[in-house]
């Protein structure tokens, strides 16, 4: 394992390994190692944690600029020094674990804060990046022949390390909310309705456990007697709705042997609910659902003491074929031996074009091979 601490000491470590075409991996805080297909083996690994300086803090541009290796919840308490938050919302379970600004940018990495901010892919304002042959490249700076014409912030982002190597971001940081608030409806009926309405909400989540009930849990953000007001028009307005605290369960993934993501438009989420329900009780496996009503949910697959595979299988056969075109379902995580028996991935959109733009930045394959979308 390398563990460079500079850029330019990326760039070279990276560079003699593209001369001995070695395969390379990145490590980060460690907390994706267990999403997307295990890749193969890598000829360098590379710890990322050397390059974690906070380069620069502009509380009056609203701009933060760190290396890849920062964690978010280091990053997060500068920005609170100047009574501000970084500008996307990362999921809670990852930042206590450490998540990094590099991998949570190559993983795509979002929390229930989607609603009314713009994606991670759009907030990124700059990126440094070592490209597979080691070249340093910048979003905005250096033009390099191979990568030109492509916005490489937005490229980077969701990439899992496949294209190039971040080595430092620049985020858009939001002035902290003075407070926040939570209300709990039972059911996942209401879900659409609150999101486009005068509420504002900063994120709307469901949550079923196995078995249960579906509750939606709405969360609204700032000024405490906006907040105050917010809320109780919620409970006013929904039977059985309720005043809450965070739930424990908020901004973390269902602990199960395998989650898959699926991804439906937010108007058919409560037939997504009752769906899974159903197709709970008829192959008898425990279905954990978990995630936004604008609809991006994750299925946590199984309990820890039963092999997942088959209803990994039953569930991704049963998604695909539900009738809806706009739904999707992949495997995010799962044991080596789940990826090898499921079609994990199912119908990529765009696939062709993925491998063009693999095979302009990465030629001969030696970025996280096998660890992007579609086994990339």
């Amino acid at each position: 394992m390398a563990r460079p601490e500079s850029v330019e000491e990326l760039s070279e470590l990276v560079a003699r390994a593209h001369r001995e075409s070695r395969t390379i991996a990145v490590y980060g805080g460690g907390t994706a190692l267990d999403d997307h297909p295990p890749g193969h083996t890598p000829g360098l690994l590379i710890d990322m944690g050397g390059l974690n300086q906070v380069i620069e803090h502009s509380p009056g541009d609203l701009i933060l600029v760190a290396g890849a290796g920062a964690t978010i919840a280091e990053l997060n308490a500068v920005a609170e020094t100047g009574d501000q938050e970084l500008l996307p919302d990362f999921p809670a379970d990852r930042t206590d674990s450490g998540s990094t600004l590099g991998g949570a940018i190559a993983t795509r990495a979002v929390g229930p804060r989607r609603i009314g901010r713009l994606p991670l892919r759009e907030v990124v304002l700059g990126l440094t990046v070592v490209l597979a042959d080691g070249t340093i490249a910048k979003a905005g700076g250096k033009v390099v022949k191979n990568v030109a014409g492509y916005d490489l912030a937005k490229l980077m982002t969701g990439s899992w390390g496949t294209l190039g190597i971040i080595a430092s971001a620049a985020l858009r940081l939001y002035p902290k909310p003075q407070t926040q608030g939570y209300v709990e409806i039972p059911g996942a009926e209401a879900a659409l309705e609150v999101i486009g309405s005068q509420v504002a909400p900063a994120a709307v989540e469901i949550d079923r456990s196995p078995g249960g009930q579906a509750s939606t849990v709405v969360m609204v953000e700032g000024l405490e007697e906006s907040v105050a007001s917010r809320t109780q028009s919620i409970v006013s307005a929904y039977p059985g709705a309720q005043r809450c605290v965070e739930p424990s369960w908020w901004a973390r993934r269902a602990q199960a042997p395998v989650t898959i993501r699926a991804s439906v438009s937010p108007a058919l989420v409560p037939q997504l609910v009752g769906e899974i329900a159903r197709l709970e009780d008829t192959i008898g496996y425990p279905i954990q659902l978990r995630g936004s009503a604008m609809g991006v949910f994750d299925l946590g697959i199984g309990d820890l003491d039963s092999d997942p595979t088959i209803a990994t299988r039953v569930v991704l056969e049963h998604l695909r074929s539900w009738g809806q075109k706009q739904l999707s379902a992949t495997v995010l995580c799962a044991p080596a031996s789940v990826w090898g028996d499921v079609d994990a991935w199912g119908e990529i959109p765009g696939v062709g074009l993925m491998r063009t733009i693999k095979d302009q930045f990465d030629p001969d394959g030696l970025l996280s091979p096998g660890r992007g979308i579609g086994g990339l």
